[in-house]
C-alpha cells in the first residue's frame, strides 16, 4: 500500500473520530434535557443518535476492510465487517478492536438492523436502556482504539 494511502485513510479515520465526538456530545445534550421518565419520542431519538453513530463508524471500518483487505461475505457483511475489526492479519494490520469492543458495538449493529426493519414506533424502555449503558461504555474505548490505530497507520509510513 503506498504511502499516499495510508495518509488518506488517517486523515479519514480522523474526520470520523471528529464527527463520532459530535454525536456523542448531541447526545450528552439531549440527555440533559430529556424526561426523567423518558416518553416514547425520547426513546426513538436515542435510538436514532446511537444507530446512527455505528453508521458513522461503521464506515471507518468499511474504509478500512478496502485498504487492506476488501473480502467481505456478501450476504452477512455488516457482521462480517465487524468481526474482521477485531482480527489481526499477520505481515498485513493489526486488529482495530478490542475483543470487549466488538461485543458492545455487535449489540448495537444488532439494534440497528433490528430498527432497520421494525416499523413501529414503540420502543421498548428496557431494550433502550440496554442499549444506552453499551453506548456509554463504547464511546471512550472506540476513540481510544481509534486513536491507537491512527498511530500504527503511522509508524506504516515512516
Amino acid at each position: 500500500m503506498k504511502k499516499s494511502d495510508l495518509s488518506i485513510l488517517i486523515g479519514e479515520i480522523r474526520k470520523t473520530s471528529m464527527q463520532l465526538k459530535k454525536m456523542n456530545q448531541k447526545y450528552i445534550n439531549f440527555t440533559e434535557k430529556r424526561n426523567v421518565f423518558p416518553d416514547n419520542f425520547d426513546l426513538i431519538v436515542l435510538a436514532e443518535i446511537i444507530t446512527d453513530y455505528y453508521t458513522c463508524l461503521e464506515t471507518t471500518f468499511l474504509r478500512i476492510s478496502k485498504a487492506f483487505e476488501n473480502n467481505l461475505e456478501k450476504y452477512r457483511w455488516h457482521a462480517n465487517l465487524l468481526e474482521r475489526m477485531v482480527v489481526e492479519i499477520p505481515g498485513v494490520r493489526k486488529a482495530l478492536l478490542t475483543d470487549r469492543t466488538y461485543d458492545l458495538l455487535k449489540e448495537i449493529m444488532r439494534f440497528r438492523h433490528f430498527k432497520r426493519y421494525y416499523f413501529e414506533l414503540d420502543y421498548d424502555k428496557d431494550r433502550i436502556d440496554f442499549l444506552e449503558k453499551k453506548y456509554k461504555e463504547v464511546v471512550p474505548l472506540v476513540l481510544q482504539e481509534l486513536d491507537l490505530y491512527i498511530t500504527f497507520l503511522q509508524e506504516l509510513i515512516n
